[in-house]
């Protein structure tokens, strides 16, 4: 009876100890985009290109803020327990320049696929180019799911972790496409009902989940990391 009695309320702390990480992680990652929701609530989205180019200057410092909060999943999923404060903003310091390389120019490409393909929609003889311009921003947004993973990990060159995304979306591209179907879930329950908790948690939730997937690959990566350097040590001797 005992024994029941500590595992009940392990389990509560357990579950009481993810729920405030969530939380607090959710709310970290909000602050950091300040700049972006002052710009969804004040603008309204009409299609025009100058408020659009606004929106998308609005979302840049939200790329730092999702790897650190990747970095903080990880971390979670891995061990299980974690001083989220200092970790999150520990790396958002550390990845800072790295997310926002890769997040600015991700943007920036599919705000150039979106300009091409409001143009050349109405021209049909041009159609086929609307269907490669979607395929590309497809790849592009699949890659992001690669990309700042590796980022939030590991300190690379910029080509390595291109690379190494681009061979891992080929490998592992369930981990995609599961992360696509969480959002996805989750979007479709923002409704009345659970918009609140979306606010509060989802961001949180979907990194979380991510992280969770990306375990085996991040590994994999770690090991041959470490099999290089050990590769060029034994060479150096």
């Amino acid at each position: 009876m005992n024994k029941k009695r500590q595992f009940s309320e392990g389990l509560i702390f357990a579950i009481s100890n993810y729920f405030f990480w969530l939380l607090l992680g959710n709310l970290y990652f909000w602050i950091m985009n300040i700049p972006y929701i002052f710009v969804a609530m004040t603008m309204s989205m009409n299609g025009n290109i100058q408020i659009n180019v606004i929106l998308i200057l609005s979302l840049i410092p939200m790329g730092p803020a999702l790897t650190a909060l990747l970095s903080v999943m990880g971390k979670l999923t891995r061990e299980g327990d974690i001083n989220l404060t200092k970790y999150f903003f520990k790396a958002y310091k550390e990845n800072v320049f790295d997310s926002l390389f890769f997040w600015t120019l991700g943007l920036a490409i599919l705000f150039v696929i979106k300009i091409d393909m409001i143009l050349i929609s109405s021209n049909f003889h041009l159609y086929f180019i609307n269907i490669f311009l979607k395929i590309i921003a497809v790849i592009c947004i699949a890659l992001a799911f690669y990309i700042f993973p590796i980022i939030s990990r590991f300190h690379l060159k910029k080509r390595d972790i291109i690379r190494l995304s681009f061979e891992y979306l080929i490998k592992k591209i369930h981990v995609c496409i599961i992360s696509f179907g969480v959002i996805y879930f989750l979007w479709k329950i923002s409704n009345n009902t659970f918009q609140a908790v979306m606010i509060l948690f989802s961001v949180s939730i979907i990194t979380y989940v991510i992280m969770y997937l990306q375990k085996s690959v991040l590994k994999e990566i770690e090991d041959r990391l470490k099999n290089k350097d050990e590769s060029k040590l034994g060479n150096e001797h």
